[in-house]
């Protein structure tokens, strides 16, 4: 190896730092990808409750209760577009529970009758004022908001196939001592 001369090793020590421009450059462009872009989607739980699935006879106005009414989100559309089925829940981790609103997919839809044994779903979430005026506010009955227990506040709403949804406010009153 003979001596080096201070041409080749000025161009070996620009080399080096053109690489360590273009390594940081790349850093730089990933962080600049939205935090959202970056974040995995959240893991499937192996055991959770994914929810009940109900036969509705108009699933856009089912859909309308269910969202406009007590403030659910549409998460997925599935089956044809002429009766879909549609998923509709609290935010929009499909790894939350939710309401399936499913229809009858061939002849005509046929009317919903409901046999002894179910009796309603249960649904936390906070404000029944609010619920019970965007009810009344999108077309739908809202019911008599009344405490139990001695702190729990709760409505009972029926969808619109006769499916009948209790209403339980997250934010409790304080227990009287």
């Amino acid at each position: 190896m003979g001596k080096r001369c201070h041409a080749d090793i000025q161009a070996d020590f620009g080399g080096s730092i053109m690489i360590r421009k273009l390594a940081l450059f790349a850093l730089l462009a990933l962080g600049a990808v939205p935090a959202s872009a970056q974040t995995p989607p959240p893991a499937m739980p192996s055991e959770n409750m994914v929810g009940p699935a109900l036969y509705v006879t108009d699933s856009a106005r089912s859909v309308r209760f269910y969202t406009e009414g007590l403030g659910m989100k549409v998460r997925m559309r599935f089956g044809s577009a002429e009766r879909p089925d549609v998923v509709v829940g609290f935010g929009m981790n499909p790894t939350d529970a939710g309401i399936m609103l499913i229809t009858d997919k061939d002849g005509p839809i046929r009317p919903i009758t409901h046999a002894h044994g179910f009796d309603r779903i249960a649904v936390r979430l906070p404000g029944l004022e609010a619920v019970a005026s965007r009810l009344r506010a999108a077309g739908f009955e809202a019911g008599e908001i009344k405490v139990v227990h001695g702190f729990v506040r709760m409505m009972m709403v029926t969808d619109p196939d006769g499916y009948r949804i209790e209403l339980i406010d997250s934010q409790p009153i304080p227990r009287k001592p």
